[in-house]
């Protein structure tokens, strides 16, 4: 019998949007799922409704309403605790993946023991119609140095919605930023990734069809405002607090004496960030807000 693969949906008051995410899940080719709802918090009897209307055609379907907003990243968590499957994968209730999304994936880490996640695709949906398939990162060098350099010079979180070793992933962890970010959840899965790719191989899924949709329709509005610049130092703060996070990550799991060359790449990482890849995404994203809708791949 194929193994257990759990599918975690955290949701919070978008009932038709769960939908689709339920939809997706429903129409896997794999045979055996489970699929877990956690609803933060949202007193709202259609998250409910919708839930219970895949009953029929998802067997293994659990729906669990907290009793208060826990926050998101304790939702992500709790999902993850709850898992009975000996692989895992996040669902965002807004996003949905291919049919064939969990059978490749899975395929690839059973012939593979050295992979800690398989990634599909990443699809970025402009609108309901319209998206085009976004570059993604893998991580498959053998090294787990290799892996982590290119991760640090290469910050890609785009695998999170991969299906990972819920083991590997239970070892994981983000304890939160130092002051003054102590508050703040922006870029925490990068820091939570790095521990995966730390202890496993991350390949991808050399089929095409093998997608991850990701329906985040704001991010096609490109329009350039002017930052304040408290914002602009509020930003920078951040991206070091999260590279300090990077260094105590490796200093726990790779060998002292290469701490020189993961510390020198994350500067060097930090300065090309700001002085090039930042300036150069804002003109990309100008020149995209340009192009005609037929230039966008059709997906359906």
């Amino acid at each position: 019998m194929e193994p257990l693969v759990t599918i975690g949906i955290p949701t919070y008051d978008r009932p038709e949007l769960l939908a689709r995410a339920l939809g997706s899940a429903a129409k896997q080719t794999y045979p055996n799922i489970e699929v877990l709802v956690a609803d933060n918090g949202a007193f709202n009897e259609s998250v409910a409704l919708v839930v219970a209307s895949f009953k029929d055609v998802i067997p293994q379907l659990t729906y669990v309403r907290h009793r208060e907003d826990i926050g998101a990243l304790r939702n992500f968590a709790y999902l993850l605790a709850a898992a009975k499957g000996r692989y895992f994968m996040w669902l965002a209730d807004d996003d949905e993946v291919s049919e064939n999304y969990v059978s490749s994936l899975v395929a690839m880490l059973e012939s593979d023991p050295s992979a800690a996640s398989a990634a599909g695709h990443w699809m970025l949906m402009e609108d309901e119609d319209h998206g085009r398939v976004v570059p993604a990162t893998s991580y498959p060098q053998g090294s787990p140095l290799a892996r982590a350099l290119r991760f640090i010079w290469r910050s890609d979180d785009a695998f999170f919605y991969a299906v990972h070793r819920t083991d590997v992933l239970r070892q994981a962890s983000f304890r939160g930023y130092r002051r003054p970010n102590r508050d703040v959840l922006w870029n925490w899965a990068y820091v939570y990734l790095l521990d995966v790719v730390l202890r496993g191989r991350v390949v991808m899924a050399p089929d095409m069809t093998v997608l991850f949709i990701n329906h985040s329709y704001a991010r096609k509005t490109y329009a350039v405002r002017r930052r304040s610049v408290r914002e602009v130092i509020a930003r920078a703060i951040r991206r070091v607090n999260v590279h300090m996070l990077y260094w105590e990550k490796c200093a726990g799991q790779l060998d002292p004496l290469t701490m020189p060359l993961v510390v020198t790449t994350s500067i060097l990482s930090l300065i090309y960030e700001g002085a090039i890849r930042n300036p150069t995404r804002a003109l990309q994203r100008v020149g995209r807000s340009n192009r005609r809708p037929g230039s966008i791949n059709r997906v359906k």
